[in-house]
């Protein structure tokens, strides 16, 4: 029987060790030793928290892992990620790469397949893309109401120094003066609502004798009702008259009428006729009043002494004659 040293034992299970190791952290990592898997490469510009092993899914089936994540320049501004493919599923040349996360953070590369007929091979490079994430997307929903909650507390900050600024001694003082000229107010209004009260009395307000005075006024129209026809209707034939051109003959009329007027205006002015001479002229006005005198002696005379003018006797014996009573009474 071979005898082993203890060094040559040492040695056998350092190299076991080291073997297990290697094969442990690559089975960490995402990586087979035995299988002959598919390797494609997507450059991203950020990678939103991606690690080695985070898996590699297909319409939500997992496909392979994330094998490594190299710096392609110094201000990380380009991504290189190695994406080991472990599933036999071919993949078309225009498929893209997302990176994407669930709420608890978990990240993923999620493969959008195309619709190429060319297929990538071993070595390829795949079409990349970023989703945003949750945080981004709760950023997006909440800046708003974080803008809108910055306006608020800006409007109670100036309501809280306007409240400060009221309650300061003469402030407060001018507050009471004005409670006072409200109390006095109400007071007013108090006064002028029992005023509205009792002119909204059904029984004896202004308000409904204002009412009961329209009813009777429109009692009365209504029981009129037939004599406001008739008078309308003898406008309307009034008005229909005058435009119907009678106007404009009683118009006519109406200036001979005037004219005719002025004419004779004009005669009895002038001293041609006998009418225009005795008015206008003294001296026959004069000789008219001494004729009328002396008729009236005349008629006098006779009425006194009628035996003067008609002598009828039997006898033949005349009458004394009577003086007229007008000359006696000038006489005196």
């Amino acid at each position: 029987m071979i005898k082993v040293s203890n060094e040559t034992k040492v040695g056998v299970l350092t190299v076991v060790a080291i073997v297990l190791l290697v094969l442990g952290f690559n089975l960490l990592k995402g990586k087979s030793l035995f299988s002959s898997d598919k390797t494609i490469y997507a450059v991203y510009k950020q990678v939103n928290g991606l690690q080695p092993s985070n898996f590699v899914q297909v319409n939500g089936l997992k496909v392979g892992s994330v094998s490594d994540l190299n710096i392609l320049d110094n201000n990380a501004g380009r991504i290189l990620v190695t994406l080991r493919i472990t599933k036999d599923v071919e993949i078309p040349r225009n498929s893209v790469a997302r990176i994407t996360g669930d709420l608890l953070g978990t990240k993923a590369v999620q493969i959008d397949f195309g619709n190429a007929n060319d297929y990538l091979k071993s070595g390829d490079t795949i079409y990349a893309a970023v989703d945003g994430s949750i945080t981004d997307a709760l950023k997006e929903q909440l800046n708003p109401l974080v803008k809108k909650l910055e306006t608020t507390l800006s409007a109670v900050d100036s309501v809280l120094l306007t409240v400060n600024a009221i309650f300061d001694t003469t402030t407060e003082g001018n507050l009471r003066v004005a409670v006072a000229h409200l109390k006095n107010t109400m007071g007013n209004f108090s006064a002028t609502s029992s005023s509205l009260n009792r002119m909204m009395d059904p029984e004896k307000g202004n308000v409904q004798a204002t009412f009961n005075n329209l009813a009777a006024i429109s009692e009365n129209l209504k029981n009129n009702n037939d004599k406001i026809t008739g008078i309308l209707t003898n406008a309307e034939k009034a008005t229909g008259t005058l435009a119907n051109g009678q106007l404009d003959s009683s118009l006519q009329d109406l200036q001979h009428t005037v004219a005719n007027l002025n004419q004779m205006t004009s005669k009895l002015n002038s001293t041609d006729g006998s009418l225009g001479l005795l008015m206008n002229d003294k001296k026959v006005y004069n000789n008219l009043q001494t004729s009328l005198g002396s008729l009236n002696k005349l008629l006098e005379d006779l009425r006194v002494n009628p035996k003067r003018y008609v002598h009828f006797s039997l006898f033949g014996k005349k009458d004394k004659v009577k003086p007229l009573p007008s000359d006696t009474v000038t006489a005196q």
